[in-house]
């Protein structure tokens, strides 16, 4: 007897010795030395003082300092220092400054400073500091300051950081890092920062910094996007999207709103942007942008443009840029800009095939070809093949169509009616005419101001204008 009565001793010293520090809601105070030598008569409003205890432990509303044993059963509410063992039960709320065993069950709340097990189980609400182990399981409520483990499952749950497979509710949060397999949430996913495989929501899923395969959602949101797709019927990131695909009946990229130009922020490096309004306020880099309206605020590189509408509002440097209605860009470095209307506001190397082909500011200049039904620039050096073909300035090269007019051709005109103020080259129409003549006129009716053999003549006339800089032939004689 003797030799169980100092083994119980010893163990609940070692218990004593061995429990860290700790503090949880509402937990009792461990025993003080005053406490332990008042009288057993204490006042009704002072309560017992909290006791050690080993194996198992019932009470209505027990207060214990440690337990070390099965487990421990609380009619109402359970308080406990340091808990070791299998299970602790309570019918109304359980709490505990550290907790290592299987599972901390409440029909109420269960709390914990400190969780190391299997399961914390209560039926209203789970809160711990410290969460590690294999799942926090409630119908309402799940909180951990720190969560390390399998699964948290409730209606709503929230971590400061969250680092296991799952967490799963109708609201989800994690307040900083999230670093993890999956979080799922019906209604909604938050985290700072989303390191893991999969955010998925039925309304909206949301992160400042996203690195992962898959953020799907009604409304997907970051900050900055790094992962493979990025689905939703609205797919938006404030700033920067790095990865595959974003996909979705509205994608953004970029703080600016669509019908502004105010921030162009947005920084699109991937694959693709698919959807109905694919909207880059910024730079897009990748592959193509496929839509009904496809728009970068500042340039676009990659292979194509495609849809009703395609616009960068600077430079376009990609073979294709396809705009059903309308293709623009500020500058267009490619192989074709294709739209019933193509609009290159400054600078063309490449074609542009439309109905109405546009380079139109004071330095606009056609490096290649315009083919379509109307076509004007500034300067052209290539080809303008089109019914009613215009070059405000100089044209290097070939104009082919019913009308063309340039103000100095160095090349040819090929049409019904061709003008220009000078011709330095060859002009076949059935009416042509220039201001001043160094070359070729074939045609019904053939008028030169300057530099020809005769001002009108019919089917061929010739003429020797000067030079740049030099005086005219008449003037000469």
């Amino acid at each position: 007897m003797r030799q169980t009565i100092a083994s119980g001793a010893a163990l609940a010293a070692a218990f004593l010795l061995s429990a860290p520090v700790a503090r949880a809601d509402d937990a009792p105070r461990p025993v003080q030395a005053t406490e332990a030598a008042a009288p057993s008569a204490a006042p009704a409003d002072v309560p017992a003082p909290a006791r050690d205890w080993l194996i198992l432990h019932a009470g209505i509303r027990p207060r214990l300092a440690t337990f070390g044993g099965i487990g421990t059963l609380a009619v109402a509410q359970g308080r406990v220092h340091h808990f070791y063992g299998v299970a602790s039960f309570a019918t109304v709320r359980q709490d505990a400054g550290v907790f290592v065993g299987a599972t901390e069950i409440a029909l109420g709340q269960a709390n914990a400073e400190r969780f190391y097990g299997v399961a914390q189980l209560g039926l209203s609400k789970n809160l711990a500091g410290s969460f590690a182990g294999v799942a926090q399981l409630s119908l309402a409520h799940d909180e951990a300051e720190t969560f390390g483990g399998v699964l948290q499952l409730a209606p709503y749950d929230r971590a400061g950081d969250f680092y296991g497979l799952a967490q799963v509710g109708g609201y989800d949060r994690v307040e900083r890092d999230f670093v993890g397999a999956l979080q799922l949430g019906l209604a909604h996913d938050e985290a700072d920062r989303f390191r893991g495989i999969a955010q998925l929501s039925l309304a909206h899923a949301a992160t400042r910094d996203f690195g992962g395969a898959l953020q799907l959602a009604p409304y997907a949101h970051t900050n900055d996007f790094a992962g493979a797709v990025q689905l939703g019927v609205f797919s938006r990131d404030d700033e920067r999207f790095a990865g595959g695909f974003q996909l979705g009946l509205v994608n953004s990229v970029g703080s600016g709103s669509v019908f502004s130009h105010d921030h162009q922020d947005g920084s699109f490096t991937g694959l693709a942007q698919v959807g109905a309004l694919n909207w880059n306020d910024g730079s897009f880099t990748g592959l193509v942008q496929v839509g009904l309206g496809n728009a970068a605020t500042k340039s676009f590189t990659g292979l194509a443009q495609i849809g009703l509408v395609a616009s960068a509002s600077q430079d376009a440097t990609a073979p294709f840029e396809i705009g059903g209605l309308f293709s623009y860009a500020e500058r267009f470095h490619g192989l074709a800009q294709i739209g019933a209307v193509t609009w290159a506001n400054k600078e063309v190397r490449g074609a542009q095939i439309g109905v109405v082909n546009v380079s139109s500011d004071h330095t606009g200049d056609v490096y290649g070809a315009q083919l379509g039904g109307l076509d004007y620039s500034e300067e052209v050096r290539g080809a303008q093949l089109g019914l009613v073909n215009l070059t405000s300035e100089n044209h290097y090269g070939v104009q082919i169509g019913a009308v063309d007019y340039g103000r100095d051709v160095r090349g040819a005109q090929l049409g019904v009616v061709n003008w220009a103020e000078k011709v330095h080259g060859i002009q076949i129409g059935v009416v042509n005419h220039a201001d001043s003549l160094r070359g070729l006129q074939i045609g019904l009716v053939n008028h030169a101001e300057d530099g020809s053999l005769v001002p009108w003549s019919t089917i061929i006339n010739m003429g020797f204008g000067p030079e740049a800089g030099t005086a005219p032939l008449a003037a000469r004689n």
